[in-house]
């Protein structure tokens, strides 16, 4: 179910996936030039597990309304959301779950709001910066000055040539707010790591990555789960998605950590 829900920075849009026998909530945030759509293949085997899922597009994107403020369309700024889509529906201790960016969103989020979150899963994530930028060098060199139509017919049309779902990915690019995407790869270049303050929290979190995970390094990925005293689990034949690889292994093995709590 889509709901366009109103918070202190504006609208956003929230696909929510009503379990038969609600067992728990949670909140899944999506990555880089990503959406809620993201979430297609394991929210409803999330919420057949009992789990009310939460998905949102990030301000300025997709289906979610444009902001006036440019300083929202920042990691601090989409951590707000996250925490006042739990404040906005009452949630009582949801799970917290982000993608790639989304997932030092949720960083942020959690430190931010501690006691809010009952865990915390980094899934294909990363503590810092990283020296291979891959789409976000290419947007912050080529993305500035020009209309998503322009970028798409350019340079990122090509990407998604064999996506199985290509029209969804053009319908989103062109959806999206320039300023936001602009502001994420910056983001994803510059940005620090919070995991001391996140470990303090003493929040129970887990580090999830696809054995051919070519985003972070899994050497770093496996010393942020270390610095967390986190579970690593490692999806076999999957990639940087392993949400849209290997749809089944991944809800399971979400859904058995959050079982624990």
């Amino acid at each position: 179910m889509l709901e366009l829900v109103e918070l202190s920075q504006g609208q956003l849009a929230i696909n929510i996936y009503e379990p038969e026998n609600h067992r728990g909530d949670a909140i899944l945030i999506h990555g880089f030039t990503g959406s809620k759509e993201d979430f297609d293949y394991i929210a409803p085997l999330l919420a057949a597990r009992g789990y009310r899922i939460f998905a949102a597009d990030h301000r300025g994107i997709h289906q979610s309304p444009h902001s006036a403020d440019k300083n929202s369309y920042s990691m601090e700024g989409y951590a707000r959301d996250a925490i006042e889509i739990a404040r906005h529906f009452g949630l009582s201790s949801p799970h917290l779950f982000g993608h790639s960016y989304g997932g030092a969103v949720a960083q942020r989020a959690v430190v931010a709001a501690p006691d809010l979150f009952s865990t915390l899963t980094l899934f294909c994530s990363g503590p810092h910066s990283r020296e291979n930028l891959g789409l976000s060098e290419v947007i912050l060199e080529r993305q500035p000055g020009k209309t998503m139509q322009e970028s798409w017919d350019e340079f990122a049309g090509v990407l998604y040539l064999n996506h199985p779902r290509k029209d969804l990915m053009k319908q989103r690019w062109l959806a999206n707010d320039p300023h936001s995407i602009i502001s994420q790869a910056r983001d994803l270049a510059t940005f620090t790591s919070v995991i001391p303050e996140v470990a303090a929290t003493g929040r129970s979190a887990h580090v999830i990555y696809g054995e051919r995970d070519d985003a972070w390094p899994l050497a770093m990925q496996d010393q942020m789960a270390k610095e967390l005293s986190a579970p690593v689990t490692v999806i076999a034949s999957a990639g940087h998605c392993p949400n849209e690889d290997q749809p089944e292994a991944t809800a399971k093995v979400i859904a058995d950590f959050w079982d624990r709590f």
